[in-house]
């Protein structure tokens, strides 16, 4: 199975909302929600990245892969 640098970002992005929300919901204090919502700002970061490398992968240009092969 061949690992695309845009698939480990876009999980990446959903993590980062996975996360967000758990650590919101499980905050005790101002400081811990404000936290929370720093990393839920992680995510459209990861999903533009992933967008990008999609479309350099598309185009079968150099991307970051964790396959030899790719």
């Amino acid at each position: 199975m061949k690992l695309k640098m845009s698939d480990i970002l876009i999980v990446l992005g959903y993590a980062s909302i996975a996360y967000s929300a758990y650590r919101y919901a499980t905050a005790s204090d101002g400081d811990s929600k404000r936290d929370a919502l720093f990393v839920g700002q992680w995510a459209p970061t990861f999903f533009i990245l992933g967008v990008g490398a999609e479309n350099r992968e598309y185009r079968k240009q150099n991307t970051l892969a964790l396959d030899a092969d790719a």
